[in-house]
């Protein structure tokens, strides 16, 4: 059947065209070469409380404004993780579950606060530890200058939890951090004459790592402890008041439309679709480069298989039509 067989070459040459054009579609949206996976390490970074607090960084970073990992100082000791049962690192997407809101956390004067109190409105949920020299604090201060952008009033129709998943941050770690990043957001709306965002709105919590693990894991978040640094994913979780997960935002820089529509789809428990999710099963994980990569043979088996079902298809179907007896 020299038609079918001209019809699977295209379709098989299609599916693996589409391989490097998955990559540059990717690379666009901030996952090639690891861009979604933060790897902060504490090695000569020298920037000041205000260069923290505007997400800066420095010479060194990376496409998108992602902060490489310093290798003039390898760090090399193994990723330590220390509770059994730990997820790996990255996303575990769980949209429509619920995030435990059980688990107790310490506010930035150390009073001890179980989440179901403090989840009572849509809430976007940052997973950070405040120790971090580069992307934890290039998210929150794209978060300073983007929030009084995202036209909802916070403390009515959304508020932000910046929760560390580092055991040894303190309340007064998580204090000083917030008066830094608060303190710029009212310079910086001073300068726009806008109004700046409420502290009651923008709580920085700490927590012991039982606790801690309760909600990353539940949250699906997957960390790994290497030296006094962390390997982790860079990402935002939008809860219903309920604590049902509506919504993933990938990405160092999240727009104030992205954040606007997480916490209104947050608002009514509609769960949103993850795009960049959907693009990162072209990635897999690599624990020795510490980075995600680009995993051609998962993507070209993919291509294959479609393929391979476009030309069942076109048999089921074409061929039939094709040998049908003439009509009269």
């Amino acid at each position: 059947m020299p038609g079918s067989a001209y019809a699977f070459t295209l379709a098989l040459a299609a599916a693996l065209l589409l391989t490097p054009a998955a990559g540059r579609l990717a690379a666009r949206i901030g996952l090639a070469d690891g861009n979604a996976m933060a790897h902060s390490q504490h090695a000569n970074e020298t920037m000041t409380a205000p260069d923290h607090a505007l997400g800066k960084v420095s010479a060194a970073a990376g496409p998108a404004g992602v902060a490489t990992p310093n290798t003039s100082t390898p760090n090399t000791s193994a990723p330590d993780v220390s509770m059994p049962g730990a997820l790996p690192v990255g996303v575990a997407e769980r949209l429509g579950q619920q995030a435990d809101l059980d688990a107790t956390f310490a506010g930035e004067d150390g009073t001890k606060l179980r989440l179901r109190d403090l989840v009572t409105l849509p809430t976007l949920l940052v997973p950070v530890y405040f120790s971090c020299p580069n992307e934890c604090n290039v998210l929150l201060g794209t978060l300073t200058s983007t929030l009084p952008q995202v036209g909802l009033t916070p403390g009515r129709d959304y508020q932000v939890l910046a929760v560390s998943f580092n055991d040894q941050d303190t309340p007064a770690t998580a204090a000083k951090r917030k008066g830094d990043f608060l303190n710029a957001g009212a310079l910086a709306a001073a300068a726009a004459g806008t109004g700046a965002f409420p502290p009651q709105a923008w709580r920085f919590l700490t927590g012991d790592e039982t606790n801690i693990r309760r909600l990353m894991d539940s949250i699906g978040f997957g960390f790994q402890r290497q030296g006094d640094d962390f390997v982790h994913t860079v990402v935002l979780v939008a809860l219903s008041p309920t604590g049902k997960i509506t919504r993933y935002l990938y990405g160092i820089k999240p727009l104030p439309f992205d954040l606007a529509m997480a916490a209104t789809e947050a608002a009514g428990g509609r769960t949103g679709l993850s795009i960049q999710r959907a693009v990162a099963m072209c990635y897999t994980y690599d624990p020795q480069g510490r980075r995600y990569v680009f995993d051609i043979m998962k993507v070209t088996g993919a291509g294959v298989l479609a393929a391979l079902g476009l030309f069942g298809l076109f048999l089921a179907f074409g061929g039939k039509k094709r040998g049908a007896p003439p009509k009269r």
